[in-house]
């Protein structure tokens, strides 16, 4: 993934000090690779350990991990540009260049942050328990609608809901034989959050679908699947870069979870093959 521009889409979660440090790196971002945490601090008018922290916020297990990171982008540079805002009366084909660059950015942005023990992980969690509740709000209903729809198919018991007076009940009942699966870009929804921690006192596993970093979602979940952090046009009436990071996640959940048994192949063939002799029948 980008150093620059992950950084870059963790502005508004950096501290005043970490904003200097970030402001130093990218200004002296050729040089970084070859100094210290205490040369790093010294221009950034800062701390070495605050240096070291800096870079575990930003995903990277020390400091060296992060120079090293950092020294390979500066060398070779992306070939995809970064994202672009949307300029009003824009033509028509400028906007489907910007939006054609941004869904590619953001594709390349989340699969770089891709952890296989960590998916493999979230489909252990889903092969183990007999039912699924999962919940999503706003745009983030359209991917937990992705999640029933494709694990439907395999023959799972899928519950889709977001009411959170008719999903209680339900974990309540099937505590011991379900999974929790809620989706949120932010990880800061208080719908999704009162159902976690209730479904935490309860002992239900947690599988949560967020953007990078630490939020409150994330450290109530047993398993965190992570996006990148897409940078959302100003002018905009929904949510895109962020649908087609959860999207992309979801599609390689799937795939995985597909690949690591034979039926769950062959129940997508009937499924599909049920569904073309439905059609050829009564259209």
């Amino acid at each position: 993934m980008s150093v620059l521009s992950h950084m870059d889409s963790m502005k508004k979660d950096m501290s005043a000090a970490e904003k200097k440090i970030y402001r130093y790196i990218c200004k002296h971002k050729e040089n970084i690779p070859n100094m210290t945490a205490s040369q790093i601090a010294a221009g950034a008018g800062s701390s070495a350990p605050t240096v070291v922290r800096f870079s575990k916020k930003m995903g990277f297990n020390s400091l060296t991990a992060f120079k090293i990171s950092l020294s390979a982008e500066t060398r070779q540079p992306l070939e995809i540009t970064g994202y672009e805002d949307v300029d009003p009366k824009e033509p028509f084909q400028s906007l489907k260049n910007k939006l054609a660059n941004n869904a590619q950015f953001t594709i390349s942005e989340t699969t770089e942050l891709f952890n296989e023990d960590t998916f493999k992980d979230a489909c252990k969690l889903l092969e183990s328990k007999d039912f699924c509740f999962v919940a999503g709000v706003g745009a983030s209903r359209l991917v937990a609608d992705d999640v029933t729809q494709k694990w439907t198919r395999l023959g799972k018991n899928i519950v889709y809901e977001n009411d959170y007076n008719l999903l209680l009940p339900q974990l309540v009942t099937n505590a011991r034989q379900s999974v929790l699966f809620l989706i949120s870009n932010s990880g800061k929804t208080p719908e999704l959050i009162a159902i976690a921690e209730t479904a935490k006192e309860m002992r239900i596993p947690i599988i949560v679908l967020t953007q990078f970093g630490q939020n409150r979602l994330a450290k109530l979940a047993n398993v965190h699947l992570q996006t990148s952090r897409p940078m959302e046009a100003e002018v905009r009436s929904a949510a895109t870069n962020s649908i087609i990071a959860q999207f992309i996640t979801i599609d390689l959940l799937f795939y995985l979870y597909i690949s690591r048994n034979q039926k769950y192949a062959k129940k997508i063939f009937s499924t599909r093959k049920a569904i073309d002799q439905y059609r050829e029948k009564y259209f």
